[in-house]
């Protein structure tokens, strides 16, 4: 599928993400705050279920076939020289993705291959192609989830991988529950626009009350300065 600047601009709209919250020591294994945005991205242009998972054994080597995939992917992504991918870090272990209920490893969505975009790694999963809600203390992880009330930044949480120079922004909907506050040290609910290039950047997720549940929209335009 070949996208050009406006159909990519169309089709990024809410990014998704969850939150359990309750400390891995067992003082809070009771308490959880869930927090989960619907996600509106390319994801079902490209597989069936809304993620591109090109290496079913992230241990291995991708196949020959699923490298080809994941650099015609790339290249609708980037095609147009207005366009960017933008993908968040699964590396931490208070990080990953998941949908239709099942969470996957960040090695196997795409981007997977090494050097498909060398500013970032196989840890990074594409917000565009991949239709996922980012969860953080995630409950596949024991002893991972996070305490209610509580602050955390991941100093690489967010990448941006551009073709020519594009505006890329962080913007909350309508409703501002706190979820994810800042990126790149800049507030979100005031607007946060990403570094200029090919970066990796921090975000900060705010945890909830114990027990609450709550939802939030996070939009990311993406377009031309």
């Amino acid at each position: 599928m070949k996208l050009n600047r406006r159909s990519v601009l169309g089709a990024i709209g809410m990014i998704g993400v969850g939150t359990g919250a309750a400390f891995g020591s067992g003082a809070f294994t009771n308490v959880e705050a869930q927090r989960e945005v619907e996600v509106n991205v390319l994801g079902n242009d490209f597989g069936d279920d809304g993620v591109v998972q090109l290496n079913p054994n992230p241990d291995t080597d991708p196949s020959d076939s699923a490298k080809t995939a994941e650099g015609n992917i790339a290249n609708a992504i980037l095609d147009d020289t207005n366009s960017a991918d933008v993908l968040v870090n699964t590396a931490s272990s208070n990080v990953t993705v998941k949908a239709n209920d099942q969470e996957y490893d960040g090695r196997a969505l795409f981007p997977v291959v090494d050097n498909t975009y060398s500013e970032v790694d196989k840890n990074y999963v594409s917000l565009v192609a991949n239709d996922v809600t980012i969860v953080f203390g995630p409950t596949s992880e024991p002893g991972q989830k996070l305490p209610p009330n509580a602050t955390l930044t991941e100093s690489s949480l967010f990448g941006v991988v551009r073709n020519g120079t594009v505006n890329v922004t962080f913007n909350k909907g309508e409703t501002d529950e706190g979820l994810l506050t800042s990126v790149d040290g800049t507030n979100v609910s005031t607007g946060a626009g990403a570094p200029s290039g090919n970066v990796t950047f921090p975000g900060t997720v705010e945890t909830g009350e114990p027990g609450s549940t709550e939802t939030e929209d996070l939009i990311i335009p993406i377009g031309s300065s």
